[in-house]
């Protein structure tokens, strides 16, 4: 397949891992400033088009930080679909030389190199492909900044208003069809009780006490529920910090807890924070002289459940199936661009990609190569069977 094989797989590969994406969400005191934002690299991956005799467009969605757009239109007007990548990664805390891309045992190892490097670089491997050979429907590829934190990327393009008949989120998938998606919605909690020497522990109100009573009323409530979602299982939600306690001798006055809750697509996020938000203001009935304190959500991410019998989900199914690969379809707990392509966007789109998620944000991420090449080929596959 035209230019789609290890040795151009590799040479994208390195430019996404040696150039810095890191979101600046996490940027923190004595970080350096030049690793983070996506600029850097969007700029050299529209280099990279160029070279190929693609053009590109730099979409900048605030200052810094753009998306990437190129786009192959199609041969004979067949259905328009877009393919979504991302351009950001997470924080490199703890390792040793995570812009320094190393090749061992046909595994390309760096930050960003599954986590979206793999994806992105089929995504690009596949439009040249079909810009030398265009397929029936135009096919748009989105590079897009902040998935890591925000999803600002994918919704700036999405709000363009361009029209879109099917898609496909490039995540880790080891190169199986995600049609179902958990949504995450994230909130605090502050309690405030009373403060009072240890000596005398009955004279205060401990926030420690709270906060355990309030973890006890949420695991209640969890245990109570049966609903499941056939390929994501149930519901989840995890206490994810607990933050609390003044001097040794104090009985703790103020506890903060942050939460995380996966719901199924039968759910909504908000109606999800506005349950537990009840919940949690009820401690103050059951524990007076407490203040209870919910803040807004500060993460709402929705969930996907595309139909097992659209065009996205059968025809990749038959992608796969050709190429001698299970064709089944999956449910994960994590999120992506992917739910926002769908719920923002009215696009049936799937998750697909090479390599496992079990990499993701590892000290020691890692993409087979010849998944990156495989991913390419059925993308192409992909686009020539949709008319």
């Amino acid at each position: 397949m035209s230019g789609i094989d290890r040795d151009a797989a590799v040479e994208l590969l390195n430019v996404i891992v040696s150039t810095p994406s890191v979101n600046p969400a996490f940027l923190r005191g004595g970080d350096d400033p030049a690793l983070f934002g996506e600029e850097r690299l969007a700029l050299a991956l529209k280099d990279w088009l160029g070279r190929q005799g693609l053009s590109a467009e730099i979409d900048m969605v605030e200052p810094g930080r753009p998306n990437l757009i190129t786009r192959v239109k199609g041969a004979s007007g067949g259905p328009r679909m877009l393919w979504e990548g991302h351009l950001d990664t997470v924080q490199v805390t703890n390792m040793a030389a995570p812009f320094v891309p190393r090749i061992e045992g046909g595994r390309l190892y760096g930050r960003g190199a599954v986590d979206d490097g793999g994806c992105v670089a089929a995504f690009l491997l596949a439009m040249r492909a079909l810009a030398a050979d265009p397929p029936p429907g135009g096919v748009d590829f989105v590079a897009a900044m902040d998935e890591e934190f925000g999803f600002r990327g994918v919704l700036h393009h999405l709000a363009r208003g361009e029209r879109y008949a099917l898609g496909i989120a490039g995540e880790p998938t080891d190169l199986a069809v995600v049609r179902a998606c958990k949504g995450t919605v994230r909130w605090f909690v502050e309690l405030r009780g009373r403060p009072a020497h240890t000596a005398k522990p009955h004279e205060g109100l401990s926030a420690v006490t709270a906060g355990c009573a309030l973890i006890a009323a949420y695991e209640a409530e969890m245990a109570a529920r049966t609903a499941a979602h056939p390929l994501l299982g149930p519901a989840t939600l995890t206490c994810t910090a607990f933050e609390a306690g003044e001097g040794p001798n104090t009985v703790p006055s103020k506890s903060r807890l942050r939460f995380d809750y996966r719901y199924l697509p039968t759910e909504n996020g908000m109606a999800v924070y506005r349950h537990f938000k009840a919940i949690a203001e009820g401690l103050a009935t059951a524990m007076p002289g407490l203040a209870v304190s919910v803040e807004p959500p500060f993460v709402d991410s929705s969930a996907m459940d595309v139909p097992e019998d659209s065009a996205i989900v059968t025809e990749m199914r038959a992608v796969c199936a050709e190429r001698g690969l299970p064709d089944t379809v999956l449910g994960v707990p994590y999120g992506s661009d992917a739910t926002k392509m769908v719920n923002d966007g009215a696009i049936p789109t799937i998750v697909f990609g090479p390599g496992s998620i079990d990499q993701a944000h590892s000290l020691d991420e890692y993409v087979e190569i010849d998944q990156v090449v495989a991913a390419a080929e059925m993308l192409v596959a992909l686009a020539r069977r949709l008319r």
